[in-house]
């Protein structure tokens, strides 16, 4: 490639808004070589770049396109596209923009309002000064009215902390009751078996006293009984008795 095709390639790529140094890698030149052609042909870096940034903003690329396509800072895509509305007239804009910048969605809110209300311009006024001079009350209301807010609902959270632990109580109570209800019918259950026992065993105890009243009756007929053999054993027989008298009166006689 020859000096005028260097030449030629450095001023096309300044008319793309190349920096310097996209040039100088893109065309093999020093920074030098580009300053003296862009001199050569009147023209500096910052025009071109600027030419090249409202040519984008004509084709309704945003800044940010814009400092992306250009490698710029943000700083001067926003500085271009201000000067690009004041180029074309808007020069009210502009002055607004800078003062509403930081806030600018609720100024574009309060305009569809107005648009959709259809209040003319006038009106608007009217209606900000009515609300400069009632907004400090109402300020103050809405402060007194979210303050009554809060403290209800922290009694809510009171009265829904009281009513959970109410409700866990009551669980634990059922749950204490449950546990008696099975206390209760496990010696029920005893008390049952208990019984049944003792009447078991009250009748072995009367049949146990059947038994023995048998056998006491048993053991007075056998007492009787021995007593009568004694009493049999120990009296001599009535004719051993005639035969003594008999023998003595025979003696008496001889």
């Amino acid at each position: 490639m020859d000096r005028k095709q260097k030449e030629a390639l450095v001023l096309a790529l300044l008319e793309k808004g190349k920096t310097y140094r996209e040039i100088a890698r893109e065309a093999g030149v020093s920074p030098n070589t580009i300053k003296a052609i862009a001199n050569k042909a009147g023209i500096d870096e910052s025009t071109s770049i600027s030419s090249r940034a409202f040519e984008l903003y004509v084709q309704q690329k945003s800044p940010v396109e814009v400092a992306i396509t250009l490698n710029m800072e943000a700083k001067e895509a926003i500085r271009y596209h201000q000067e690009y509305f004041m180029l074309l007239g808007l020069t009210e804009f502009t002055r607004a923009y800078l003062e509403i910048k930081d806030y600018l969605w609720p100024f574009v809110n309060l305009v569809k309002l107005v648009q959709y209300s259809g209040l003319s311009n006038g009106e608007v006024v009217a209606l900000l000064k009515i609300a400069n001079g009632y907004l400090p009350r109402v300020r103050l209301e809405y402060d007194r009215l979210q303050a009554e807010l809060n403290s209800l609902k922290a009694e809510i959270n009171n009265s829904v902390r009281t009513y959970q632990d109410f409700c866990n109580r009551n669980l634990e109570m059922n749950k204490r009751i449950n546990e008696l209800q099975l206390i209760v019918d496990e010696l029920e259950a005893r008390r049952t078996k208990l019984k049944k026992t003792t009447t078991e065993s009250n009748h072995h105890i009367a049949e146990f006293q059947e038994s023995n009243a048998e056998n006491d009756n048993l053991n007075l007929e056998m007492e009787q009984e021995v007593v009568r053999l004694i009493n049999d054993l120990s009296r001599p027989p009535s004719n051993i008795a005639i035969n003594y008298h008999s023998d003595e009166n025979d003696t008496f006689r001889s």
